[in-house]
């Protein structure tokens, strides 16, 4: 970005302030730390001076759909620092806490904007230290369901940016990161909008302690707060499932899936064994194991094995079905209470296409961590009949993807970054079935 700045404006701040922030190159040279993970067009800063925090955000240039959205739309304006200026000081004007807008400028690569800190703690922060409750977790909801329907269409909702305020007597929130905002006339928010804020907020959550249970009545409430009346059940249904593992902690869910289609089973085992790069003696971790209906596989490669679930349920059933039960664990596959390198391989099948990409991206990264050798998974592929049928079920009913598909290539960009190559793999019928099984083993250093 350059040093020079083509426009530079100083919004909401006091006579230190202009003082300190005179230029854009007076605020670089602050002390400052990264404080988001950046983006392909913005990247966050903390910076501390004179005993205040401040978030400095430096935008790239535009988007031509954003270019678009900012010249048609409320409030009007030519870059993301302005947008988010002036959706902050719409908020701020009723009464809605926002940070507070410190400058604003405009350079020949981008646009930059200065704020300071938000007073408050964020949702997520809360749920993460068990500090929130039904009824604070139910006053959110309404506020977020209520903002929505005066017009702030604020599409990047979600629990890391909704800001919460106690005192003795009462509860108040604030919300930040806004430049993708629009305001609108007053009024049920569109359905779209609907879907994305709680899809963000889904995401937000997915990793701290809070229930399914929490999470739909947290929606319903928003949804009532919001006034979106018309088809709220199926917008409801149209979410993804918050929880894979959970799933399976439904009673006599883990018994039926252990004894499920024998014949489909035999033929999966034919791929796995075409692919498998493990050696005998070697410790393999085996999650989610389910069942545990690969141990015989394994053992008869002469493979030390090891048992990971996350539905207890599973584990349990898992080492029911066996008088001789392998080390078992109860631990999601997207944060494995493993140390590095702690097995030779690590086996994930058929549980990548229970997940959304960015879930199914951790996964792996998870496995690689722990796998000092190999890796094996299995995917479905977009290009099968199967695959195609299912989506367009999913469409004409109006349901939530609940299987994910993911290319081969996609794969093998995954496994890169983290230091592994594709070794071999197979189809069940290419492009008729969906489930391809692909092994990686750690490239020589």
């Amino acid at each position: 970005m350059a040093t020079v700045p083509i426009a530079f404006e100083f919004l909401d701040a006091d006579a230190g302030e202009r003082a300190h922030f005179c230029d854009l190159a007076a605020v670089r040279s602050l002390p400052h730390s990264i404080a988001a993970p950046p983006n392909r067009n913005r990247r966050v800063l903390r910076i501390e001076h004179g005993g205040r925090s401040y978030f400095a955000k430096e935008f790239g240039p535009s988007s031509w759909n954003n270019r678009i959205r900012f010249a048609t739309s409320r409030p009007l304006a030519r870059n993301d620092a302005e947008r988010e200026a002036m959706m902050t000081l719409a908020l701020r004007a009723n009464g809605i806490a926002a940070p507070r807008p410190v400058l604003r400028a405009t350079s020949a690569r981008g646009s930059f904007y200065l704020c300071a800190q938000l007073g408050g703690a964020p949702l997520a922060l809360l749920i993460m230290h068990g500090k929130t409750n039904r009824s604070l977790q139910n006053a959110t909801a309404e506020f977020c369901g209520k903002l929505l329907a005066a017009g702030f269409w604020l599409p990047d909702l979600c629990a890391d940016h909704v800001f919460v305020s106690t005192t003795e007597k009462n509860v108040s929130f604030g919300v930040l990161d806004l430049h993708n905002g629009t305001l609108a006339s007053p009024g049920s928010p569109p359905r779209w909008l609907l879907r994305r804020v709680l899809r963000h907020f889904a995401r937000s959550v997915e990793q701290l302690p809070i229930t399914g249970y929490a999470a739909l009545r947290f929606a319903a409430r928003l949804l009532r707060a919001a006034g979106y009346k018309k088809h709220r059940r199926a917008l409801l249904a149209s979410l993804p499932l918050f929880d894979t593992a959970a799933r399976y902690e439904i009673p006599l869910r883990s018994q039926r899936y252990a004894k499920r289609n024998p014949a489909r089973t035999a033929r999966e085992l034919s791929l796995l064994k075409k692919v498998w790069p493990g050696k005998p003696g070697e410790r393999v971790l085996d999650v989610p194991c389910g069942a545990g209906r690969l141990q015989a596989f394994l053992l008869a490669l002469g493979h030390q094995i090891v048992w990971a679930d996350g539905a207890l349920s599973m584990v349990r059933q898992a080492c029911a079905d066996t008088t001789a039960a392998p080390p078992s664990v109860q631990t999601s596959a997207l944060q494995l209470g493993f140390a590095d390198r702690s097995f030779d391989g690590v086996l994930q099948f058929r549980f990548l296409h229970h997940l959304p990409r960015h879930k199914a991206k951790t996964a792996v990264a998870e496995a690689c961590r722990v796998a000092q050798r190999f890796v094996v998974v299995s995917v479905f592929h977009p290009c099968s009949l199967h695959h195609l049928q299912r989506r367009l079920r999913e469409l004409l009913l109006g349901r939530a993807a609940t299987r994910h598909a993911t290319t081969l290539r996609q794969l093998q960009r995954w496994f890169s970054e983290h230091g592994f190559e594709l070794h071999a793999h197979r189809a069940d019928l290419p492009f008729l079935k969906d489930l391809w099984v692909a092994s990686f083993v750690r490239r020589s250093s």
